[in-house]
């Protein structure tokens, strides 16, 4: 018994060396961020796009849910009814859109239009904003390298001082704002977006640090108005910003992901209808409404994961959206997606080990590789008489040849060997897209798989070596020869 024991303690000992050479190999490849850390992050963000797809698809009959946003865009059906687009003339147009809008009492009007500049016409600008003051317009400001503000956004800002150590994305200043936009809103938020190194936008800035301070988004800006949540009471804790009941999930630069959920649909309407006058006041009832140029070569356009190019205040809408429903990304990454590697490569080193130990697991593998659809419905064919001629006149000719013995050896030897490590695969992608997809979890899936696949190697050839030829009683024998 007592020889048993130790046997058993020699083996967990062996599982857990191995289990931590094959974690060693995956993490200091991703410690150095070389290429395999490029290729991991590629094939990573390649298979959360396949993720979205998914959930797309099987969201296909799900019912919708008809939300309170309405985008107002200058589109190509404005453009051909009001002329080319030019800041000046459509200041003017502004004036009667904004007019309309507000006699339905929305509860906000965010613009992701920048008024830098004064109009020519002062009488413009002073009923612009007698307009604004009527209700809870908002505005985008944009971050730049250069400050062009003179400072006039300072007082809005929250000090970053004693907030939780983290990276934010940051800018060196802000575009100018006509001082008349300014005093005439309700609040602004910065609209700047950030791409990842393949030009794909996946995540956007919650706060910005601009001059040691904190500037909102404008989709937190209007949510925060909305729900009359003091700036004082927004919180950073733990890559988590708690605003009112709302937890926003965010990564070190406290970025979150846009997460575009066509469960929810935003109603779009041309800029021109409610200008003329077409869309009546009341349909504006408590909605939140962003105006922003959609046309044709005229919008702020961003690549996005399957949906392609989408206007720039879809992104605004839809972070806006996820702060509602609170219907964010969650992302294990940093230390909590470092030990959940770490878990992987303990849990599936031992699940090789032991593989053999196992034999009732064994049997589920087998039987889950022979009821294959391919080989169920081959197995069907053969007992056909039309079929099991040609099939034994093959099976002859491939005995009588030595090159078709080899090939099927090959083939028999290498499913035999990929086999295992091919159904986790499928199960492991399985699990991790059904934690995706119910939990809202994003936990990137090839990083796992590599360290499965990396665990499976390990195991294989380490099962390989004869250990037995090194041996006290081996090589005892071999010393008895020698002096012999």
């Amino acid at each position: 018994m007592l020889k048993s024991r130790h046997s058993t303690y020699n083996k967990y000992i062996i599982i857990f060396s191995l289990a931590i050479v094959g974690f060693s190999v995956l993490f200091i490849s991703i410690l150095f961020k070389g290429i395999a850390y490029n290729i991991l992050t590629q094939i990573d963000n390649t298979l959360y796009s396949q993720f979205l797809l998914i959930r797309e698809r099987l969201n296909e009959d799900k019912k919708s849910i008809q939300t309170n946003v309405v985008i107002v865009g200058i589109d190509d059906r404005t453009l051909n009814r009001l002329g080319a687009y030019n800041p000046s003339e459509y200041r003017r147009y502004h004036i009667d859109l904004l007019a309309n809008i507000l006699k339905g009492k929305p509860s906000a009007v965010a613009y992701d239009i920048l008024f830098g500049d004064p109009h020519d016409d002062l009488d413009v600008d002073t009923r612009f904003s007698e307009i604004m003051k009527k209700g809870p317009v908002f505005s985008v400001v944009f971050g730049s390298a250069y400050d062009r503000s003179k400072q006039i956004f300072k007082p809005l800002a929250d000090n970053i001082n004693n907030k939780q150590d983290m990276k934010f994305v940051s800018e060196n200043g802000f575009e100018s704002m006509a001082p008349f936009v300014l005093s005439s809103l309700k609040g602004m938020g910065l609209a700047n977006a950030y791409p990842d190194n393949d030009g794909i936008l996946r995540k956007m800035p919650i706060l910005f640090k601009v001059q040691d301070r904190l500037y909102p988004t404008i989709s937190l800006e209007v949510f925060r108005s909305i729900n009359n949540i003091p700036r004082s009471k927004i919180k950073i804790k733990n890559n988590r910003i708690i605003t009112g009941k709302t937890t926003i999930p965010v990564d070190k630069y406290c970025r979150a992901y846009v997460n575009i959920d066509n469960t929810y649909k935003i109603r779009e309407i041309s800029f021109y209808d409610v200008w003329a006058g077409r869309v009546p006041g009341r349909f504006f009832n408590d909605k939140v409404v962003f105006i922003a140029a959609t046309a044709t070569g005229l919008g702020d356009n961003k690549l996005v994961p399957l949906f392609g190019y989408v206007s720039g205040i879809m992104i605004h809408a839809n972070l806006f959206l996820n702060m509602v429903h609170n219907n964010f990304i969650n992302e294990v990454a940093g230390t909590s997606y470092y030990l959940l590697i770490l878990f992987a490569s303990f849990f599936y080193t031992y699940l090789f080990y032991v593989r053999h130990e196992l034999p009732l697991l064994k049997r589920a593998a087998g039987y889950v590789s022979s009821v294959a659809l391919v080989t169920k419905f081959g197995n069907t064919l053969l007992k056909l008489p039309i079929i099991k001629s040609p099939y034994n006149s093959f099976k002859s000719m491939r005995d009588r040849s030595y090159g078709l013995r080899i090939f099927f050896l090959l083939f028999s030897e290498t499913r035999q060997r990929l086999a295992p490590v091919l159904l986790q695969l499928v199960l492991l992608y399985a699990a991790l897209f059904l934690i995706f997809y119910y939990f809202n979890i994003l936990i990137k899936p090839f990083t796992i798989m590599i360290q499965l696949v990396i665990c499976y190697i390990i195991v294989s050839e380490f099962k390989r070596i004869d250990f037995s030829k090194i041996s006290p009683q081996k090589q005892k024998e071999k010393s008895d020869r020698i002096t012999g």
